[in-house]
């Protein structure tokens, strides 16, 4: 009896020991299924972050991915302020070993994010401080990419094709099939920027078969409707039937409200072109979402090749003063001491 008892307590210890472990790698495991997703389908990302895992039982260095990983997925589909505060975060904990190992990923996730908040000078700086450390080709070439969207934003077109051009070189000799249809799809936008539309076309088709064979979602979208946007201007209407469906569909099925926008006033102009008649209500519509576009380009190009055409008045923001971040995290990344 009494050995029966002895035997049965070492069991339920067992057990008491094992679920501990038996739950991190279960987290282990969420976090890898959320990490998978982000470049095919961000919000089934964010829907594992929110709904399978409690980021208090996570481990320090589980903590650190979860924010990276919430950080990329957030700012994938512009939700900005979700992503801030996964940064703040992850600049909070400098020194840990796991942030030290992922440096060079974080120092891009939040110059991206950056960029995409208006602070470019600063963006600027992390990817500078981001090539400071040791990086792969991989990493270099995301680097390079990223830096080279800032110079579009800035308007530096020819030192931004320079940089794309670089960046498309390593990618085609590493084989990076995913990055080369990132950079051919910039390489694009610098090509209508110019009004170079055969181009243009050229560069987005590459984009869009690259990004369909890749299975990456929100990289699909984007050269998609871009490519719609070309194929309208040059008058490509049998093409562009042939893509709006499953552009449309896709559009739908992510909570990305600017790309919503975009694609709605390429499909209004071209409804348009087509002889329908744009009633006072959906002008009124566009009008106001026009304003609601992020981009300062995309809002460039809309008012030149489509309000024009649909004769619409809308008037692009004055350029964007260089903005000050002053959040006290960002210090650690100005001393760039690691």
């Amino acid at each position: 009896m009494y050995k029966t008892f002895i035997l049965f307590t070492l069991f339920v210890c067992e057990l008491c020991a094992a679920a501990p472990s038996d739950q991190k790698a279960e987290n282990e495991y969420l976090l890898q299924q959320a990490k998978y997703f982000l470049s095919s389908d961000p919000t089934q990302t964010l829907h594992i972050l929110d709904t399978n895992l409690d980021l208090a039982q996570l481990t320090p260095q589980q903590q650190i991915l979860w924010h990276m990983v919430n950080t990329r997925a957030s700012t994938n589909t512009n939700q900005l302020t979700r992503a801030g505060a996964s940064i703040e975060y992850l600049l909070s904990h400098p020194t840990r070993p796991f942030f030290l190992q992922k440096r060079v990923a974080i120092l891009r996730m939040v110059g991206i994010w950056l960029r995409k908040s208006s602070y470019f000078k600063e963006a600027e700086l992390t990817f500078h401080c981001a090539l400071k450390q040791p990086s792969s080709s991989v990493q270099r070439i995301g680097l390079t990419i990223s830096s080279a969207i800032i110079a579009r934003r800035q308007e530096h077109y020819r030192r931004a094709k320079t940089l794309y051009l670089e960046a498309l070189d390593i990618a085609k000799k590493l084989d990076k099939k995913s990055a080369v249809a990132t950079i051919t799809n910039n390489l694009g936008v610098l090509a209508l920027d110019n009004g170079n539309l055969e181009q243009a076309n050229a560069y987005f088709r590459l984009a869009l078969a690259g990004h369909q064979l890749q299975g990456k979602k929100p990289g699909h979208i984007n050269s998609g409707i871009n490519l719609l946007f070309v194929f309208l201007l040059q008058k490509q209407f049998v093409n562009y039937q042939r893509l709006y469906e499953p552009i449309a569909q896709l559009v739908n099925e992510l909570p990305d409200k600017p790309k919503r926008i975009y694609l709605f006033w390429v499909n209004s102009t071209y409804k348009f072109e087509q002889g329908e008649k744009i009633n006072q209500a959906t002008k009124e519509q566009l009008i106001s979402q026009f304003y609601q576009l992020e981009s300062r380009g995309l809002k460039a190009l809309i008012k030149q090749h489509l309000a024009s055409r649909l004769n619409l008045s809308v008037t692009l923001p004055a350029k964007v003063p260089n903005k000050v971040f002053t959040a006290p995290w960002f210090d650690t990344v100005k001393s760039c001491t690691w």
